[in-house]
């Protein structure tokens, strides 16, 4: 029976070679007889009608796959042929090479599916695509094919999540590779799976499946600790949330062995410092024992009270050992907004130095609470009623640091401790400064308590303005110009009057000083001098009463706000010489009267001739005129006139 089937399969192969192979000399099926291609009879008859192009093309193909690819699904002329009518694909070497990757890892894999990747992998990576697709079947991802392929229609990087996901699954996350592809970006996927496998190295990851099955309160609390879940970090990301902050915040919180019990939503309406510092302080606090409602601490950080301030002074009223529970603190931060942990310094202050209020009685919590607002610094209070009760004991000058002045200057102000040091620092440095003028310092736009004390100290150079012209006896114009050294004076800083009124009487010296000189060469010669009689002259004047428009005569006081401590003429400008000036324009005018006396002369002459002729006709008298002009000459000579008809 064997040798008869082998017999009939003989005779079968000999009728296929001489009806097909036999009867054609064609060079095609001559490289098929060669190549030992299996083919059905059917498909040869079609590649026999092909043109000679196409055969090339096929040849080819089969000269590539045949040392890439040990065997083919199908026929694999018919394969040849329906590739070799692809015309997409114009890089048939890469194209067999990494179908060949694939085919070793994936012998399902077939030359369709390898011909749409090749198309929409657009040639340039396909070779990356077989090798992922390679990697993620050894691997036993099991990545759907069309889900692998919408990915790279889309841009995205397919090796890079390949590699994501076999990280994943050596960390044994489950993960739904094609919702988490559609859901969430490259980067996103990058940050995501690292973040997921961190939590679950560090024992904080739950797959999603359990934690709905686990927490229908939806809530972050498993058992005593939290956990990280795939939805939980989409969620933030989509939030735009920094996922590699948030998870290594959730390591630390684990790893401090604390409890979490606030819901999801509150976790979103967290930005990411709130949430750092939110779970930074309940570790500070739980590491001190401390027992803290979360949700309490929750609603405070989301107001924007600072909760860093408050778990710092629970902590520091713990270390003090005072009577302050956290409900007291929390609604003290509510109620005052104020610092929480300078009211715990302060009480602690009080209590421990037995700080005594104004009425004289021991300073209370209600007290201080009473005094608090965000701007004024508690503990700076009660250490400045400490200096004023040590002041009083040691009978030692106060300077008006008085229980009293304390109260107002911080009910004003709200610090205290910069005015009292300030106040010791100036009289250390011999400067009169009170403590009620240090109130008006800290009020004052123009001055700090620095300032004001580096002005009364250090004396500075300026320059008057604007700079006065006078006149010597010997007629000469002179403007100075003049620098002077002044300090401020400590009282006066805001009583006493200014650099405007000190320049005028400065001016007003000048003025009297270079006037009564003889010569501008004698100025020139004794500027020293000149300079120390007028800082001499305006010392002596110092009482003298001052009025002016630009400053209130009850503000004046007959005082200056500075001490003036040097006057300089360091230069001089000569001008014209005003007596020599004036002597030439009374010469010019004397002349211009005697011309015009003259012409007036002259013309009374005149008409006297006239009426004198006149006088003659009436008298029957022939004029001389020759004579009567002549007696007018001789008239105006006797008066010492000039007329000028005398030539």
């Amino acid at each position: 029976m064997l040798i008869a089937v082998i017999l009939l399969g003989v005779c079968v192969l000999v009728f296929v070679y001489l009806q097909f192979f036999r009867k054609s000399p064609d060079s095609f099926a001559k490289y098929l007889r060669t190549k030992n291609i299996k083919h059905s009879g059917k498909t040869y008859k079609y590649a026999l009608t092909l043109d000679d192009d196409t055969k090339d093309k096929v040849m080819h193909i089969f000269s590539i796959a045949r040392n890439l690819i040990c065997s083919l699904d199908g026929d694999p002329l018919e394969i040849a042929i329906y590739i070799a009518n692809e015309n997409q694909i114009d890089d048939y070497d890469k194209f067999f090479y990494s179908y060949a990757l694939i085919r070793n890892s994936d012998p399902l894999f077939g030359v369709d599916k390898m011909i749409y990747a090749y198309k929409v992998c657009k040639g340039d990576d396909i070779e990356a695509f077989a090798r992922s697709w390679a990697d993620q079947v050894n691997a036993e991802l099991n990545i759907d094919f069309d889900t692998a392929m919408e990915f790279v229609s889309k841009g995205r990087d397919f090796p890079s999540f390949v590699n994501l996901d076999i990280m994943a699954k050596r960390a044994e996350l489950e993960i739904d590779e094609k919702r988490l592809i559609n859901d969430i970006d490259d980067e996103g996927l990058k940050i995501i799976i690292y973040s997921l496998i961190r939590a679950k190295y560090e024992g904080i990851y739950m797959s999603d499946e359990e934690s709905s099955r686990i927490n229908k309160a939806n809530v972050l609390e498993y058992n005593d600790t939290f956990k990280i879940t795939i939805n939980l970090l989409k969620n933030l990301y989509s939030l735009k949330r920094d996922i590699n902050r948030f998870t290594n915040v959730m390591i630390r919180a684990h790893n401090s062995g604390i409890k979490i019990n606030f819901s999801l939503s509150d976790l979103y309406s967290l930005s990411d410092d709130q949430f750092d510092i939110l779970v930074t302080n309940i570790i500070k606090a739980s590491d001190r024992g401390i027992s803290i409602d979360q949700k309490d601490l929750i609603r405070q950080n989301i107001q924007g009270n600072d909760i860093t301030n408050l778990v710092m002074a629970l902590i520091k009223a713990n270390e003090f050992g005072l009577d302050l529970t956290p409900d007291e603190l929390m609604n003290y931060l509510v109620n005052t907004r104020a610092d929480v942990v300078k009211f715990v310094k302060a009480y602690n202050f009080a209590v421990k130095n037995k700080i005594i209020s104004e009425d004289g009685v021991q300073l209370t919590k209600d007290n201080l609470v009473e005094y608090s607002r965000p701007e004024a610094d508690l503990f700076d209070y009660v250490q400045g009623l400490k200096i004023a009760k040590d002041l009083e004991k040691q009978g030692l000058p106060d300077y008006g640091i008085t229980y009293p002045n304390l109260k107002k200057h911080f009910k004003t102000f709200g610090h205290v401790l910069d005015a009292i040091n300030a106040v010791m620092k100036a009289h250390k440095a011999g400067l009169n400064m009170s403590f009620e003028l240090a109130g008006r310092i800290i009020a004052s736009e123009d001055y700090t308590l620095a300032s004001a004390v580096a002005w009364a100290q250090n004396p500075q150079v300026i320059e008057v303005t604007p700079s006065v012209t006078c006149v010597c006896k010997n007629g000469v114009q002179i403007t100075p110009k003049v620098n002077i050294t002044v300090r401020g004076k400590m009282p006066l800083i805001f009583s006493g009057y200014g650099l405007d009124i000190l320049f005028k009487r400065i001016n007003e010296a000048i003025i009297m000083e270079l006037e009564s000189s003889d010569d501008h060469e004698h100025i020139l010669q004794s500027l020293p001098e000149i300079s120390q009689n007028v800082l001499n002259r305006i010392n002596e004047e110092d009482n003298r009463e001052i009025k002016t428009d630009l400053v209130k005569e009850t503000e004046l006081n007959n005082f200056s706000r500075y001490q003036l401590l040097d006057v300089n003429i360091y230069d001089l400008t000569v001008g014209q010489n005003i007596k020599a000036e004036l002597e030439l324009r009374q010469a010019q005018i004397q002349s211009e009267m005697r011309k015009l006396k003259a012409e007036a002369d002259r013309a009374k002459a005149e008409a006297d001739i006239r009426i004198a002729m006149v006088q003659q006709y009436k008298d029957g008298v022939k004029p001389n005129f020759n004579e009567l002009h002549k007696a007018n000459l001789l008239e105006e000579k006797k008066d010492g006139i000039a007329t000028g008809y005398d030539q």
